[in-house]
């Protein structure tokens, strides 16, 4: 259910403690998400057999990302995670958590140029990083603001009582989703056929499944993607020069994995706030273990 998906993602963003100072970043590493970390104690490639260990804010963010996905992996299976419309949402957090910190770049390396770094990655989870790919066409900035607008969905399906269907609540924000969604739906960047098009199309139908039992919802406009440019060949030189002049300020989705090595050089906390290290680790664990019972009957 979605509802049980935003508890996930929200549950392994509270994991996530991070202080900026300036263009300084400070990350407590969290060691239940060392699991999934692509370097080993010492911060060299990890070798089969090691454990892992988190660096730096960019690792740790993937790390919490495959988290995700690999909860998402074990409910739904293997077969249906290539097409699971909540691998999107995961990826939508994923940018959003890398479009928060300072110092993101446009025009970094490609995706797999920059993934072939990190060989424990591309061997254990290429197939997640295939989930990316198919959402390259994005901007990253663009992704952050969706983001936005599913998070406000998230509340309102969190403020939903499944037991009374009382919708008072999350009136409030379902104003605002509309608005957001409208803002999205008009952009320039909402193509036909392409990946943001397909997300706010996936939005639509979850807001709408929320509707039906909140009547005094208001209604979403009615998807509105613009022809691609092969089906409108009769652009000005103006438009064309704008539309040229606004791609060079874009950070490409491929940027999340490009902006790695940067925060590799970021410097980082290591807090266990006092508790022993054993402690801390089962506290971790112990707490997404309660979340993922919530997701026992997620689909």
């Amino acid at each position: 259910m979605f509802k049980n998906l935003c508890e996930l993602i929200n549950g392994v963003d509270e994991l996530i403690k991070v202080k900026v100072e300036g263009t300084n970043l400070y990350i407590e590493n969290n060691p239940i998400f060392n699991e999934y970390c692509p370097t080993n104690n010492i911060g060299k490639n990890r070798k089969e057999g090691e454990d892992g260990h988190c660096i730096g804010y960019s690792e740790t963010v993937i790390s919490a990302f495959i988290q995700l996905l690999k909860h998402i992996e074990s409910d739904d299976g293997q077969e249906k995670l290539e097409s699971d419309k909540h691998v999107q949402y995961a990826i939508l957090w994923l940018c959003y958590k890398i479009n928060q910190q300072p110092n993101v770049n446009a025009g970094i390396n490609d995706i797999y140029r920059n993934f072939t770094k990190y060989e424990y990655w591309t061997r254990e989870y290429n197939s997640y990083i295939e989930q990316i790919k198919k959402l390259m066409d994005i901007d990253i900035k663009d992704m952050s603001k969706i983001y936005d607008a599913f998070e406000i969905l998230c509340k309102m399906y969190t403020e939903f009582d499944d037991e009374t269907k009382i919708c008072t609540n999350c009136s409030d924000n379902a104003e605002e989703f509309v608005k957001r969604f409208g803002i999205l739906n008009g952009d320039s960047n909402h193509k036909e056929g392409s990946s943001y098009s397909q997300i706010l199309s996936t939005l639509s139908n979850d807001y709408g499944n929320l509707k039906n039992n909140c009547t005094n919802f208001p209604p979403l406009p009615q998807l509105n993607p613009q022809k691609s440019s092969a089906q409108n060949p009769g652009h000005s030189s103006e438009a064309i020069s704008s539309n040229s002049s606004i791609a060079n300020t874009l950070i490409p989705v491929s940027s999340i994995f490009a902006a790695i090595p940067f925060f590799l050089g970021i410097a980082y906390k290591y807090s266990l706030f006092g508790i022993d290290k054993l402690l801390q680790r089962q506290y971790l664990r112990k707490k997404l273990k309660k979340i993922k019972k919530k997701m026992e009957h997620y689909i």
